[in-house]
């Protein structure tokens, strides 16, 4: 199972170097970058003005990870998220593990069973057949539905708007983005050649995308993380990456020197000295043999087992994940899952991380052989490298650990309780691991080249020919109109149902009699009448919809006219006093020298909502990765929009999910205040700290005002408070949140604390006052 990457996309011993000819990038606004993995895809992106600025970019339903999933549904085309949630009930028609089957037809058919695939997979290598639409025998090309998602992926990153299909002899919008597309390190000339298809059916410029293996992109996020420094003296750093995702597996070793001096770009030099993969070792394996042992065990008492490729199969599977995850913090777990078997009976099956690493011996031995093979390659021993870094889905298994602690061991590792045997401190975590691959990929397409890469899509064949890309994107075209006419139709069958539902507030309202509810009540329950049969006929039209809407306004307006006269200045005397209240702002900021970052858009209250999440995550993935104060000004950025949010009109259910959202933004910017302040401390000393440890107490106390009994809140202002020197104010918030959670051992450490430092305050006091007075 273990193969060198693919094509040299990157070949070892490839000197970091820009490309001599760059592309046309005028109207470039943003570059994105994309983690094509099998199970879920990652994207992140930055813009032209701010290209090192790299964030995560959340997708429609503000997660972080899209799952690589296509389906059809109806007249519905669905992708990521809203696919995923529909394979329970019609796996037949949902396009799972898409990355997977883009190779040879061979090796797709092997892929389709390994990860038990439950759609339609061709003896021609099609996808199909699907119903969708007016069509019941839709067949359709790999990179097709590759296509579809990665148009999506790169709408989260750049827009809804960035580029269009072109039709036959149509033109498109120059393409506003640069994109860099990182695959497994395994990849092989068919799998790219079905990418360069999709790319072609999308008609985006093919000097503007770039395909990376992983490890060129790790080696690029390490760079960037690094500040494209090294220590001061240090000449050369080897480092190894062990990357252990849920389909694949691969370790790949680089030396970074400095940048030459005196060069235009101070970026350090990158040099991948091997990169080896085990396309069949991930954690998706791991889960197999869990899978295999249950049913040696069901087989043996004489029950039926459980087929993989089926609905139980997928729903075992997800569950193994979780064990796999719970194993890795604990030494026991229990997988239970509810009406399981055909009769309705459960499955409950206990785990033990001891009984976990025996199963797995040969996998792991598959991950000494691999980590052993790249350093041969590399021409390096484990004592010359500095350190290894590990990220995917299988980092955290105490089992993986421990083998790459023996391969690079550090003496002063202290030992583990329970295998005596302590985690090398040459194994690091500094790379977010679930995003460390797009991250790469995104500062790669900014122009930190930290591989040059020798193959393009533009000199690699297409597996469509003139005729299958000309049908793909007919195909493209018919579908995206189906499916933007079934968008249509619904919103604006949600828009008459949240009509009705308005109208019958107002009625019930103090302003009940300016509607003359003796004529507005009946065409209102006359409507809802009618929307409650035709919302589930698929007959009833979009233009049947809007008449329809549109009919009960003008009735409305027109036996209500004192009512929406009423509403209207309303409206009107609230937009005054908003502008005056923005004009204050405004004047605040100036005199505050806070102009340059303003934020006077007007938006949705859902869009201000949705950049203020997206601000926290982007908070939180870079107070992982370290970077306090970056998280910091991103938290302080998402409570800018949350305090517009609350200026708008919210109803008491929108207020209750902003102070949700608000708590959890002032107690991580709390937290991110308090490692703040300990550095500064220990680099500046204790009175530079003073004002970071005030923040990170302001912070708490906002988070109180929406919570007073957080424990959260009350631990955290305790603890600034104590560096401030309020031991009795500290103690008294301890004393309180221990009423909530007398157990909280954060809590108990902290009160011995601060008992031990008042009694050694007042011992010191009481000396003094016995010299003073004798």
């Amino acid at each position: 199972q273990i193969s060198k990457a693919g094509p040299q996309l990157c070949t070892p011993g490839c000197l970091l170097a820009l490309p001599t000819e760059m592309a046309d990038t005028s109207a470039i606004q943003g570059f994105v970058g994309i983690d094509l993995s099998i199970l879920n895809t990652v994207v992140s992106c930055s813009s032209k003005d701010e290209p090192s600025a790299v964030t995560v970019a959340v997708n429609d339903v503000s997660n972080r990870s899209t799952p690589a999933v296509v389906g059809f549904d109806g007249n519905l085309r669905l992708i990521g998220e809203s696919a995923e949630t529909k394979i329970s009930q019609c796996p037949k028609q949902m396009v799972t593990a898409l990355p997977a089957v883009l190779g040879s037809v061979e090796a797709a058919r092997a892929s389709f069973e390994r990860f038990g695939c439950l759609w339609n997979y061709s003896e021609a290598g099609m996808i199909g057949p699907m119903r969708f639409g007016d069509r019941e025998d839709l067949t359709l090309q790999p990179s097709s539905c590759l296509a579809a998602l990665l148009q999506k992926l790169v709408s989260f990153g750049i827009g809804n708007s960035v580029f269009d299909i072109k039709s036959e002899g149509g033109e498109t919008s120059p393409q506003t983005f640069e994109a860099v597309i990182a695959v497994p390190d395994a990849w092989g000339e068919a799998e790219l050649s079905t990418l360069r298809g999709a790319v072609d059916v999308l008609s985006w410029r093919l000097e503007l995308v770039h395909v990376i293996p992983y490890s060129a992109a790790l080696a690029t996020a390490y760079a960037q993380r690094m500040s494209q420094k090294l220590g001061d003296g240090e000449e050369r750093r080897v480092m190894a990456f062990v990357d252990i995702g849920y389909s694949q597996s691969a370790v790949s070793v680089v030396a970074y020197t400095p940048a030459a001096e005196g060069a235009d770009v101070q970026e350090l030099g990158v040099e991948v000295l091997a990169s080896c993969a085990a396309p069949k070792l991930g954690v998706h394996t791991l889960c197999v043999v869990l899978a295999e042992h249950i049913n040696k065990e069901l087989e043996a008492k004489g029950g039926e087992i459980v087929t993989l490729a089926s609905k139980r199969g997928a729903r075992l599977m997800t569950a193994l994940q979780k064990s796999v995850k719970e194993l890795s913090m604990l030494k026991d777990t229990t997988l239970a899952l509810e009406c399981f078997f055909p009769d309705e009976s459960d499955l409950k099956v206990d785990f033990s991380r001891a009984l976990f690493e025996d199963l797995i011996q040969k996998q792991m031995q598959e991950l000494i052989d691999l980590t052993n093979q790249a350093l041969r390659e590399a021409s390096v021993t484990a004592e010359t490298i500095h350190s290894v870094e590990l990220v995917g889905g299988g980092m955290r298994i105490p089992r993986v650990q421990q083998l790459l602690s023996e391969i690079f061991p550090d003496d002063s590792a202290p030992e583990d309780d329970a295998t005596g045997k302590g985690i090398s401190k040459r194994l690091r975590f500094s790379l977010d691991g679930a995003s460390a691959v797009a991250s790469g990929a995104s500062h790669f397409a900014a122009g930190r080249r930290a591989l040059k890469t020798k193959w393009d899509l533009a000199s690699q064949a297409s597996s469509l020919d003139d005729k299958a890309l000309s049908e793909c994107r007919g195909l493209e075209a018919w579908m995206t109109t189906t499916n933007n006419k079934e968008l249509s139709r619904l919103a604006k069958s949600n828009e008459l149902e949240s009509y009705i539902f308005e109208v019958r507030s107002w009625l019930s309202g103090p302003d009940r009699a300016l509607l003359k509810p003796d004529v507005t009540e009946p065409l209102v329950e006359e409507a809802s009448r009618w929307f409650e049969d035709a919302q589930y006929d698929e007959a009833t039209t979009l233009e049947v919809y809007e008449e329809r809407l549109g009919g009960l306004k003008r009735q409305l307006e027109e036996h209500g006219k004192d009512y929406f006269e009423k509403k209207r200045k309303e409206k009107e005397e609230k937009e005054k006093f908003l502008d005056a209240e923005a004009e204050k702002e405004r004047q605040r900021r100036q005199e505050l020298g806070m102009n340059d970052d303003k934020d006077d858009r007007k938006m949705a209250k859902s869009e201000r909502m949705k950049l203020a999440a997206k601000n926290k995550e982007e908070g939180n993935t870079v107070f992982k990765a370290g970077n306090l104060e970056d998280a910091a000004a991103r938290y302080q950025r998402s409570l800018q929009h949350m305090n517009k949010y609350y200026m708008l009109d919210v109803s008491p259910e929108e207020k209750k999910e902003a102070d949700a959202l608000t708590l959890s933004i002032q107690l991580n910017l709390a937290q991110v205040y308090l490692k703040l302040a300990a550095q500064t401390e220990k680099d500046s000393g204790k009175d530079k700290a003073e004002a970071v440890y005030k923040k990170a107490q302001a912070s708490t106390e906002e988070a109180l005002k929406i919570d007073p009994e957080n424990v959260k809140a009350k631990f955290r202002k305790a603890t600034a408070m104590e560096r401030l020197g309020d031991l009795d104010g500290a103690s008294k918030e301890v004393k309180s949140a221990l009423k909530t959670d007398p157990e909280n051992s954060d809590l108990l450490k902290l009160k011995e604390r601060l008992d031990k430092l008042q009694a050694a305050q007042n011992a010191k006091a009481k000396k003094m006052y016995g010299k003073m007075f004798g």
